[in-house]
This record gives C-alpha cells, structure tokens and sequence, in this order.
C-alpha cells in the first residue's frame, strides 16, 4: 500500500508557493459584475460562482438543468 500523503503535501506546498505576482488577477465585481453571479464550465461541468450576503465567494457545482438556464442568461 502507498502512502499518498508526502505527495499530497508536496502538491499544497508548491501550490502556497506561487507569488501573487506571477499569477493573473481580476477583481471578483469584474467577474460577477452587480447581480454578484456567473456560470464556470470546467471540463464539461458548470458551477455558479456567487458573492454571498457576507461578501464571501461560494462556488457550487450545478445539476445540468440549473446549469443550462445561467449559461442561457448571458
């Protein structure tokens, strides 16, 4: 049996250690824009991204009827 837990923490270690520099960034009310909402389709899935009451970010993966609706209010 493998112990898949050094990699695991070799991944997250290298992923902690990419300067904001070198990463792309957009303001969350430039994707959301004033409804506070967008559809992501990732690998032929799609999940809502969503500003809470709380000013937080949610990201929730959709059911395929729900998905088709936001990808149509565009």
């Amino acid at each position: 049996m493998t112990n898949r837990l050094p990699s695991s923490l070799g991944e997250a270690q290298n992923a902690a250690s990419v300067s904001l520099g070198r990463m792309p960034t957009i303001e969350a009310k430039q994707l959301l824009g004033d409804a506070g909402i967008l559809a992501i389709v990732h690998g032929g899935d799609t999940y809502q991204l969503t500003r809470t009451k709380q000013n937080k970010l949610l990201l929730t993966k959709c059911h395929a009827i729900m998905a088709a609706a936001l990808v149509q209010q565009d």
